[in-house]
């Protein structure tokens, strides 16, 4: 074989797998924006014996959501509870590790993100898009149930988590929010999860899977990464994780908690737990900590006092 021939041959092998690595960082993106969608929601308010009604509502871009409120027992509150899932989850997972504060006296709110569950939509974002849908749930709440949206508390694990940050940040008037599971920045998580789960290398393939995923989204979600909305949580907050959990390293944990400035702040570790196992490995102490958080942080408003009447001056 001639040198020229070698060269050829060179430059069409190098060309050769240019073109695969943009293939398949090109389906890996479809698949980060159009997660799996489970058929249906395997768990239920009734699974549990609560009460429900089931809600839907439209986001600011005409996403159809659909999701249930499920009162307290007893008379109306104003104490609420928002739930946002994880990627690739629905409102059922969500319900099946949180049902039991329902018995502690708390409304909750759960509802599907786009794309997932049974609400429309065919992209998800991994937080981006999402906060769109927090926006329209908190939205509804306060429109249709005001008498529920006096002290209204936000829980949310892994992508969910993301979303509740920046609730947090943008709403100062919640009384608390709870991030379980919770990644620092979007790309990193992105870059882990493609490494632990599918041994593939940030270069040239994750690189390459996050510009399409730009592409496709026409936006850049990084920005709405916890690592840049945490810093603006002033309210108590909660982080809970697992030490075995392979897509939010200890050190990015550890680094969330630390760039929120609230006063009231607090970090759990659950030995043991992987990532979106933490309920399952806390058991009744996750469910009397998480519990007892909320309890704290939520509370009725204390009734306006009316002033006391001077009784009227007796008739002579």
């Amino acid at each position: 074989m001639s040198k020229a021939e070698m060269i050829n041959w060179f430059f069409f092998a190098v060309g050769a797998i240019a073109a695969a690595a943009v293939y398949v960082a090109y389906r890996k993106s479809a698949g980060i924006i159009q997660p799996g969608r489970k058929p249906g929601v395997a768990y239920s308010p009734d699974q549990y014996r609560l009460a429900s009604e089931t809600v839907e509502f439209v986001t600011a871009d005409g996403v159809r959501l659909k999701g249930w409120f499920i009162p307290a027992p007893g008379e109306e509150n104003g104490r609420t509870i928002i739930f946002c899932h994880g990627w690739g989850s629905n409102r059922g997972e969500m319900l099946r590790d949180t049902w039991f504060l329902a018995e502690r006296g708390f409304n909750l709110f759960y509802f599907d993100f786009r794309a997932s569950g049974e609400s429309k939509g065919s992209l998800s974002s991994v937080g981006y898009l999402e906060t769109r849908d927090f926006d329209a749930a908190y939205e509804f709440l306060k429109n249709n149930r005001p008498y529920a949206a006096e002290s209204v508390g936000v829980f949310g694990t892994s992508m969910g988590g993301s979303v509740a940050v920046y609730a947090a940040a943008k709403y100062p008037e919640l009384a608390c929010v709870l991030a379980e599971n919770t990644f620092l920045s979007y790309n990193k998580v992105v870059a882990c999860w493609s490494w632990n789960r599918l041994k593939t290398p940030y270069f040239p393939l994750v690189a390459l899977t996050l510009f399409f995923v730009r592409r496709k989204l026409k936006a850049d979600p990084e920005p709405y990464s916890p690592l840049y909305n945490a810093g603006k949580v002033k309210m108590p907050a909660m982080f809970i994780y697992g030490d075995h959990d392979d897509l939010v390293p200890a050190e990015d944990a550890e680094r969330l908690f630390g760039l929120c400035p609230s006063e009231k702040k607090q970090m759990w570790t659950i030995a043991g737990a992987s990532h979106a196992k933490c309920a399952e490995v806390g058991g009744e102490v996750y469910r009397q900590k998480v519990s007892a958080f909320f309890a704290e942080h939520l509370r009725e408003p204390e009734q306006e006092k009316l002033p006391a009447q001077t009784p009227a001056a007796a008739r002579p």
